[in-house]
């Protein structure tokens, strides 16, 4: 497993393994918008090289914030979103924040549980947030200190 650098070069992968994993997908649009100045972005690759996972931050003064992290349907289960979150805070460290923030589906208890495992606290609610089948999901917000 090896984790590098992402660029916009890598958003038809980023998006291919965005649309296996999640009902509600980012667009090509949204992907390729979030490489301005202040975000950055990272995947992870298998030991073959074949990108498995990334995720896509910003970072405003000392504020760091997990926009997206996404493991490939078929590699869940072996630890990547953890090295990838691991990463996340770590880059975020060496960037000067102070502390992270993040948002998930209220109903992706998988994700709540790695962020709480991490060190994250529920700090806050957005209720009808998402698009969702049902019509729409809250939104948990979550927040660390680094």
């Amino acid at each position: 497993m090896k984790i590098e650098f992402a660029s916009a070069a890598d958003v038809p992968q980023m998006l291919q393994i965005e649309r296996q994993a999640n009902k509600y997908p980012w667009t090509e649009q949204a992907f390729t918008s979030s490489f301005a100045d202040s975000y950055f972005s990272y995947k992870l690759l298998d030991d073959a090289g074949v990108m498995q996972g990334f995720y896509i931050a910003q970072l405003i003064l000392e504020q760091l914030e997990l926009f997206n992290i996404c493991v490939a349907t078929d590699a869940q289960g072996k630890g990547y979103g953890k090295a990838l979150l691991q990463h996340f805070l770590t880059e975020g460290q060496s960037r000067g924040a102070t502390e992270a923030l993040l948002e998930v589906r209220s109903n992706n208890h998988a994700a709540i549980a790695l962020y709480q495992k991490a060190g994250f606290s529920i700090n806050g609610l957005r209720k009808g947030y998402y698009v969702s089948a049902e019509g729409k999901d809250d939104a948990i917000l979550m927040h660390k200190w680094l």
